[in-house]
């Protein structure tokens, strides 16, 4: 809406601009008598101002100069602005206190426009209102001091500005209605051939909705960029934010393993609101599966981690780093008859090997990653990194899974990043009592190793000695089937709650990337 109302602003003062100049030159040219009128200092300098106001609006939205929420608000100015100058013309020649009041004031009517036209928040648009009313009283009183005219009566005036301040208040109540209509419309707006039904989760970037299709029987989750996100940011944060969740989506879509979240469509909606459609799952990410049911055996994790493995080497060999893998985007879900089917979720941050130009998709001055599962050279803001930066992130992960703890405990983003850098982790072992097989703890130990060197090179690699560690652990088909069936035997996709709270704050980017898993599990 407030894109909307960004567009509408700037086009209605260029027409205010044109309107302004037609109209005193049609004056001087079919009524030369009123150009003793025009000539008046006070209405010329009100003119010259509005003029250069109206420039101005245009030529700030134009280069984004400020933000799309300050631009409303200079409009709110304008509003008023436009009021007085009206005001100043209607109030530039005396009236016959003894006639009687007829017709209307043409700030009535710019009151009108400006209620169905540039829809604001009520508050704003009701003062915005009272105070463009208002305007009328000041102009007459400063050319009634000016030129000296003869005061209009009492009853003559209030029946003048009536319909002013009439208007005024009608602003408020349509603007309350128009904003309650723009809501529910944006939330039922159809993208493609899919219907907005209600949204299951957010995060600090964007917003994920439960969609219908028109004409299948299948649901689907739509992701798209959360409006006071880009409503809060200037224009190139704007367009970086942008850039960065079209890479992502061309990113999924190009991607075929089974392990990644599949992709159905993208596109743009009427008010260039970036979304993409993606398969709705049926399960829980790791995050909230660990903080609801505390870690896994290490059967189970050796099992998951092998999956994801499949969906990053597949990744790494088309060029592409996720630079975001933690528990939230690996989802645990139930496809079919098979349980324990992980997904990654998540492409935001991905970044390709191959020669781009990064600068129009990073803000200046931030990291990219979640703090608690930063690889070093990520934090260390290293231009040249690879599939292992992943690779420490899954350690991080695997570490999580294993313990329940994450690999440091440091309470701020800073100190996270530093102690990836520098700080030696202790063995998973040390920190839970559940059974940690030797050789599981080694290959997570060398997922940790700071120098990427160091690492083991590959997730094909990865996969493989995990895939010898299946044989030495239990956790067959039987058992993901009964502790689905004994933990969540249903599954359904609910509204996301007012009181629920996105990825919580540690992000080193101020635009965060992070989002909720796109299923709540009941």
């Amino acid at each position: 809406m407030v894109e909307k109302a960004a567009e509408r602003l700037c086009w209605i003062s260029v027409m205010c601009a044109v309107t302004t100049v037609v109209s005193f030159s049609l004056q001087n040219f079919l009524q030369p008598e009123m150009s003793a009128m025009l000539d008046k200092p006070a209405l010329r300098l009100t003119l010259l101002g509005l003029l250069l106001f109206a420039v101005g609006l245009t030529a700030v939205n134009r280069f984004g100069l400020v933000k799309k929420e300050t631009l409303i608000d200079l409009g709110v100015v304008f509003q008023i602005a436009v009021s007085f100058a009206i005001s100043m013309f209607e109030t530039s020649l005396g009236w016959n206190p003894n006639e009687p009041v007829r017709g209307l004031s043409s700030v009535a009517v710019w009151l009108s426009l400006c209620g169905l036209l540039l829809p604001n928040s009520p508050m704003k648009a009701g003062i915005a209102g009272l105070l463009s009313a208002g305007s009328w009283p000041l102009a007459y009183s400063i050319n009634l001091n000016l030129y000296g005219f003869a005061p209009l009566p009492w009853n003559r005036l209030a029946i003048w500005l009536f319909p002013m301040f009439l208007m005024a208040v009608w602003m408020y109540a349509i603007s309350k209605r128009m904003y309650k209509m723009q809501l529910t419309q944006q939330k039922a707006e159809e993208l493609g051939s899919y219907t907005l039904d209600f949204m299951i989760g957010k995060g600090g970037m964007g917003e994920v909705w439960r969609a219908k299709h028109k004409m299948l029987a299948r649901d689907a989750a739509i992701k798209l960029i959360r409006p006071e996100v880009l409503a809060g940011v200037s224009a190139r944060q704007e367009h970086v934010i942008q850039r960065r969740f079209e890479r992502e989506a061309k990113a999924t879509a190009s991607l075929r393993s089974p392990h990644t979240v599949a992709l159905f469509d993208f596109g743009k909606t009427k008010d260039n609101t970036f979304y993409y459609v993606m398969e709705l799952l049926d399960g829980i990410d790791l995050q909230s599966l660990v903080d609801r049911y505390g870690p896994m055996p290490a059967g189970r994790v050796v099992r998951i981690l092998n999956q994801v493995c499949q969906s990053l080497e597949e990744a790494h060999r088309a060029g592409m780093i996720h630079r975001d893998i933690k528990p939230k985007n690996i989802f645990l879900s139930r496809l079919g008859l098979e349980y324990d089917f992980a997904k990654v979720l998540d492409f935001g941050l991905v970044k390709t090997l191959m020669r781009e130009d990064m600068s129009v998709h990073t803000v200046e001055g931030t990291a990219t990653g979640t703090p608690a599962y930063l690889s070093p050279e990520i934090a260390m803001g290293e231009q040249t990194i690879d599939g292992r930066a992943d690779l420490y992130s899954l350690g991080c992960v695997a570490y999580f899974l294993l313990t329940g703890q994450m690999v440091f405990t440091e309470t701020n983003p800073t100190a996270l990043a530093i102690a990836h850098v520098q700080k030696q982790p202790a063995p998973p072992s040390q920190r839970t009592e559940l059974p940690i097989p030797a050789a599981l703890e080694e290959i997570v130990m060398q997922l940790l190793e700071k120098d990427p060197a160091k690492r083991i090179f590959s997730a094909q690699e990865l996969s493989r000695r995990l895939r010898c560690l299946r044989n030495q652990l239990t956790w067959s088909e039987d058992d993901a089937a009964a502790w689905w069936q004994t933990n969540l035997p249903e599954q359904r996709v609910e509204p996301l709650q007012p009181q629920e709270t996105p990825e919580p704050s540690g992000s080193l980017s101020p635009v965060g990337i992070g989002f909720q898993s796109p299923v709540k599990s009941r």
